[in-house]
């Protein structure tokens, strides 16, 4: 509804909204009018001003442990995406599932007062100022954007706002980030971006867990070690722990909410009992079948951190190193044993030669 036609006709159907006239939403996409009814019935009225509740704490630092690790993860994308979108008259922000600001990005210089209330620790909820990207985000765990006359108090119909949700370790929605101005934007550009942003946080998310293996997935082993990846955090004794929202995908997972009780076996099935024995095997990226005419590639990233931690007895004590050859020679009869005896597959795995492969195992 970005046409001027479209936003007179927006004036009006909030006018009828006003006046208890239900139909007038039919022109607003379904989330929006949704986010309109819940506006009204918290007592929002399209004319009033907003209301901007006291900041929580003193603006700066967060009273919760999962606001902080969700702010920690956010911060690096939303510069990211500052430099490429801030500019004066707008402004960037990730809001928490209650709607309270905890990241906030703005122009040193910032004077509008639309944008001005806009800080850490401020609530920006439907029951405070009605109907924007954000709130409509939260609520139906979908990108949203909403321009002008879509917001619900006519008080912002200067503003352009679009949102995508974030995603905690259960597949829940956890937070959005947003970018909201003065102007006009172009959707289809900023909703790629903020997309994958979204899926960078999340994956960011997935590497503060310290006590599970953690393995990336994809169809394409170009889109391993990059927002598309899938991750899968799995326990020591092979049990699926969680899994971000691509793995969630790819593998036919639950798209929200807590897992099911899988273990790696279950989970790929299809493959080879030497491919199931690499699962949890550091290591290059490496085809795993899933069933009749589909595989993924996997990448072992990180082992529990706390088993590869030594114990004071142990530090006390340090064990002299093999020497290299030896390394070198357990490693080569190693990847022959998990190849079944395929030394082709073996040397390319180790990234040497099948005539060095060979001397190692001679030797």
């Amino acid at each position: 509804m970005a046409t001027t036609v479209g936003q007179q006709q927006l004036v009006a159907a909030r006018a009828a909204f006003a006046e208890g006239d239900v139909q007038s939403l039919a022109m607003l996409p379904l989330p929006l009018q949704q986010s309109w009814q819940r506006s009204h019935a918290a007592g929002v009225r399209p004319g009033q001003e907003p209301y901007y509740p006291p900041l929580q704490g003193n603006g700066h630092r967060l009273e919760s442990r999962d606001d902080r690790r969700l702010a920690r993860c956010v911060q690096p994308e939303l510069e990211q995406l500052w430099a490429a979108f801030g500019a004066r008259g707008w402004t960037m922000f990730c809001a928490n599932r209650e709607g309270m600001v905890i990241v906030h990005r703005a122009h040193g210089l910032e004077d509008a007062a639309l944008l001005r209330p806009i800080q850490v620790g401020r609530r920006l909820g439907e029951a405070e100022i009605g109907t924007t990207a954000p709130a409509v985000s939260l609520a139906d765990d979908l990108p949203a954007l909403v321009r002008g006359n879509e917001h619900y108090l006519q008080r912002f119909a200067p503003v352009f706002c679009l949102s995508e949700p974030l995603h905690d370790l259960q597949g829940q929605v956890c937070g959005a980030i947003d970018i909201t101005g003065l102007g006009e934007r172009d959707p289809a550009l900023l909703q790629g971006y903020f997309r994958q942003a979204a899926l960078a946080i999340e994956n960011r998310l997935m590497h503060t867990l310290s006590d599970v293996h953690l393995l990336a997935v994809q169809h394409d082993p170009r889109w391993l070690a990059s927002p598309l990846q899938g991750l899968l955090a799995v326990q020591e004794d092979g049990q699926l722990l969680c899994a971000n929202r691509v793995a969630r995908r790819l593998l036919g997972l639950p798209r929200r909410g807590p897992l099911p009780l899988l273990s790696l076996d279950t989970l790929f099935a299809g493959a080879s009992a030497a491919q199931r024995r690499r699962l949890l095997q550091p290591g290059p990226a490496h085809r795993v079948r899933l069933g009749e005419g589909s595989a993924v590639h996997l990448q072992h990233l990180q082992a529990p951190r706390a088993a590869r931690t030594r114990s004071p007895a142990t530090a006390a004590a340090p064990v002299q190193a093999a020497p290299l050859r030896d390394q070198q020679r357990d490693a080569a009869r190693r990847a022959a044993h998990t190849a079944d005896g395929n030394l082709s597959l073996a040397a390319r795995q180790l990234g040497i030669s099948r005539t060095t492969l060979y001397k190692l195992l001679r030797e």
